[in-house]
């Protein structure tokens, strides 16, 4: 099977290539539907966010798809995307800031609405994503409450 040229693996060192591909990832609104561009994202990459952590791509994908069916009209927008650097262990490092509103398909139709922050940590090569760590204008415990707090009423 031919892969699309949106699906193969970048030379090394191509991060304008690694920025686009995410960028196409957000346009897909792949936090909410689990379409993603496999092909820089390392197979062990390790995910997190301000309430668990994992390590592998295709955990994320099956946690994703559990999630996935309880999200109402889910909305993301990438706000800016760009590129760090090297952090202090020199790895590159790209940084997305994104908003995310939903309402969850609960009796009580609570609203959850985010803005947040991907920090990609990228192979030594520079093509694959190794860590996906978001950071969220919200606290865990706050997150937890925003679950059970009545939203708008169905029409």
């Amino acid at each position: 099977m031919e892969r699309s040229p949106h699906n193969q693996c970048l030379p090394a060192g191509d991060i304008p290539g690694v920025m686009d591909r995410i960028t196409a990832d957000f346009q897909q609104a792949y936090f909410v539907t689990g379409i993603i561009n496999d092909s820089i994202y390392a197979q062990d990459c390790r995910f997190a966010d301000p309430t668990v952590s994992f390590t592998g791509l295709d955990l994320w994908k099956r946690n994703l798809q559990l999630l996935v069916p309880f999200l109402v009209e889910p909305r993301i927008q990438l706000l800016s995307l760009k590129n760090l650097g090297y952090s202090k262990t020199g790895a590159q490092q790209l940084k997305a800031e994104w908003t995310l509103q939903t309402c969850l398909s609960l009796p009580w139709r609570p609203v959850i609405s985010i803005l947040g922050s991907t920090v990609y940590t990228l192979s030594r090569e520079g093509n694959k994503v190794v860590e996906h760590v978001e950071g969220w204008n919200v606290t865990p415990v706050q997150a937890l409450l925003a679950v059970f707090t009545p939203g708008h009423a169905r029409s």
